[in-house]
C-alpha cells in the first residue's frame, strides 16, 4: 500500500495497486488467484465470471482493480452510475470480451495481457432476467433518426449478463453488498442463482477483524508522517465494524483538527459526530431499535441498515405484530400512517424530507412502545407480502396497468408501490378479500382485485368475490360515486409538501 501521487482523497491516495498488498481475506484473495492462473495459462475456465460480494468496504473494487494494474491487462469498466441496460452491456462489455488485447501486439505488452471486464455493484441492476428481443438491442446501439428510446433504465441489463458470463473470452469481474438483491425477491430466486452461479464463481468477502485493521491505520499514518498512541488506535478501531475504507477516512478526518499525533479526546469527538457508512443486516438493525430506548439512536441504527425507508417501513408493519400487544399497536397507528403518507409525497413533489420522516417515525414508535427488556432478543421474521406476490399471474398484467394510471415505470411500481399494496391486502396483516375499496379507488378489475389478495381465478370463492366486486361497482356508479372518488384521488396526488402538521 503506496501512495500515489497527490490524490486528496486518503481513500484513493492508498488504494492497493496489487494483490500482494491487498489486507485482510487472505483465502478469499487465494482462490481469485487461482481464477486467475487459469487464464494466463490460456486454458479459459470453465467459469468465466467472478462474483466478489460482501459488505462495502472490504476490498472487493480494489481487488479488481489491482488485478488489472498488477498484471498488465486492459479493462473495461461498468458501475452502478451508468447506464447498465441489455444495449449498453452489449456495446462495452459483451463485445469487448470476444477480442484479444491489443496491448499484445505492443511489443512492451505482457504476453499473456487480457482485457478485463469490471462490472461494479451488479445488485444495483433492477428488473428481472427477462430477456428483450436482439432486434430491440441492435436499435438501441445503432439508432435511427426514427427511433426514440428503444431501452430505458437497466431493461434486460441482467439476461445480458447472463449472455456476456457464457460467450466471453475474457475474465469478467463483478461486485455486489447483497446477492439476493441481484437474485431477486420473486419464487423464481433460486432459479435465477443457480443460472447465474453455473457461469461464474462467488467469492464472499467478509469484514477484516482487528489486526488488519491496526495494520492499516499504521501503513497510513507512517506514510503521512502521523502518530497515534495505542488506546486512540483501539478506541478508533473499536467503533469500525471491519471496512477498512471507513477507517483510512476517519484518519483523513482526524488529520485535519490534529498536528502530527492524535489523540483519544479527538477519536471520541469523532465518534460522536460520525455516521458510520456501514451495510448492517435488517434483523440484526430491527433487533437493535426494539431494544433501544433512545429515539435518536434508533434513528441512527436505521441510516446505517441495508434497507431504505420504503422497505424498512415494510418491516416494520410486520414485526411490531410480534413485539407489541394490541393497545401498543392502536397507539402506534398514527404514527405508522404519517410515515407511510410522508414517504407517498415522492410521488407527486420532490419533498427529500419525507424519506427522513419515513423512517424516523417508525423508529420513534417502536422505542416508545416496544417492551423495556427483551426487545433486543425480539424474533423478526421477513414480511411474507415481500417473500411472496411476485408470481407472474399476479404481477405481470396488474404492474402493467398501475404503471399506466400513475404514468409510471413498470420497475417504480413493482419496487415502490407493489410491496405495499400487498401489505395492505394481505391476510395476516388485516386484508379482507370482501374489502373492494383500493381496487375500485384504482380503477382496477374484479381479476386484479383477486391478484392482489394472491388468490387464482380457479380458487373455489373467486366467482363469489367477482360477483360482489361487480355488484358494488355498479352501485357505485349508479350514484356517480366514480367521479367523486377521482376528484378525491386527484386532490391525494396534488398534496404538497409533506408537514408534521396533522400529526399530534
Amino acid at each position: 500500500m503506496v501512495g500515489v501521487g497527490v490524490k486528496h482523497d486518503w481513500a484513493e491516495r492508498y488504494r492497493p495497486n496489487a494483490l500482494s498488498d491487498l489486507e485482510g481475506n487472505e483465502d478469499r484473495i487465494r482462490r481469485v488467484r487461482q481464477w486467475l492462473d487459469r487464464w494466463v495459462s490460456d486454458s479459459v475456465p470453465k467459469k468465466k465470471g467472478l462474483l466478489l460480494s460482501g459488505p462495502p468496504g472490504v476490498g472487493k473494487t480494489t481487488l479488481a482493480l489491482a488485478v488489472a494494474e498488477d498484471r498488465g491487462w486492459t479493462i473495461i469498466e461498468l458501475n452502478a452510475s451508468e447506464q447498465r441496460n441489455a444495449a449498453a452491456i452489449r456495446g462495452s462489455a459483451t463485445r469487448g470480451s470476444q477480442h484479444i488485447s491489443l496491448d499484445q501486439f505492443s511489443s512492451e505488452g505482457p504476453p499473456s495481457g487480457r482485457t478485463l471486464i469490471l462490472l461494479d455493484e451488479v445488485d444495483h441492476l433492477s428488473g428481472s432476467f427477462a430477456r428483450v428481443s436482439e432486434k430491440r438491442i441492435e436499435r438501441a446501439l445503432e439508432p435511427t433518426e426514427e427511433d426514440s428510446i428503444v431501452l430505458r433504465g437497466d431493461s434486460g441489463g441482467k439476461a445480458e449478463l447472463l449472455n456476456l458470463l457464457s460467450s466471453s473470452q475474457q475474465p469478467v469481474i463483478m461486485t455486489c453488498n447483497d446477492p439476493m438483491r441481484l437474485w431477486g425477491s420473486g419464487s423464481g430466486w433460486r432459479r435465477n442463482r443457480d443460472r447465474f452461479l453455473r457461469l461464474a464463481e462467488n467469492v464472499n468477502f467478509q469484514r477484516v477483524g482487528k489486526a488488519v485493521l491496526r495494520r492499516v491505520a499504521h501503513k497510513v499514518l507512517d506514510a503521512e508522517g502521523m502518530s497515534i498512541d495505542s488506546e486512540s488506535l483501539d478506541a478508533l478501531i473499536e467503533g469500525n465494524p471491519g471496512d477498512i475504507r471507513a477507517l483510512v477516512k476517519d484518519l483523513q478526518s482526524l488529520s485535519s483538527t490534529e498536528r502530527g499525533h492524535i489523540t483519544l479526546p479527538a477519536v471520541r469527538d469523532l465518534a460522536e459526530v460520525a455516521v458510520r457508512d456501514a451495510h448492517v443486516d435488517v434483523f440484526k438493525a430491527l433487533r437493535q431499535v426494539y431494544g433501544n430506548r433512545s429515539g435518536s439512536q434508533a434513528r441512527r441504527i436505521l441510516m446505517n441498515s441495508d434497507k431504505n425507508p420504503d422497505e424498512m417501513i415494510a418491516w416494520f408493519a410486520w414485526n411490531n405484530q410480534s413485539v407489541m400487544d394490541q393497545r401498543d399497536l392502536a397507539a402506534i397507528s398514527p404514527a405508522m400512517c404519517r410515515s407511510d403518507s410522508s414517504l407517498a409525497t415522492k410521488y407527486t413533489n420532490r419533498a427529500f424530507r419525507s424519506w427522513y420522516w419515513g423512517a424516523a417515525l417508525p423508529a420513534q414508535a417502536a422505542v416508545a412502545y416496544s417492551p423495556s427488556t427483551g426487545g433486543s432478543d425480539a424474533y423478526i421474521g421477513y414480511p411474507n407480502f415481500l417473500r411472496r406476490g411476485s408470481e407472474s399471474w399476479r404481477t405481470g398484467r396488474l404492474v402493467e396497468r398501475l404503471s399506466e394510471l400513475l404514468e409510471s415505470s413498470r420497475s417504480s411500481v413493482r419496487e415502490d408501490l407493489w410491496p405495499n399494496l400487498l401489505a395492505v391486502h394481505d391476510k395476516q396483516l388485516g386484508g379482507d378479500p370482501g374489502d373492494f375499496s383500493v381496487a375500485i379507488r384504482l380503477g382496477l378489475s374484479a381479476e386484479d382485485h383477486l391478484s392482489l389478495h394472491g388468490i387464482p381465478k380457479s380458487h373455489k370463492n373467486s366467482k363469489t368475490i367477482i360477483g360482489a366486486f361487480e355488484e358494488m361497482k355498479r352501485g357505485q356508479e349508479d350514484k356517480g360515486s366514480e367521479e367523486t372518488d377521482e376528484g378525491e384521488i386527484g386532490n391525494a396526488l396534488s398534496g404538497t409538501q409533506f408537514t408534521l402538521d396533522g400529526f399530534d
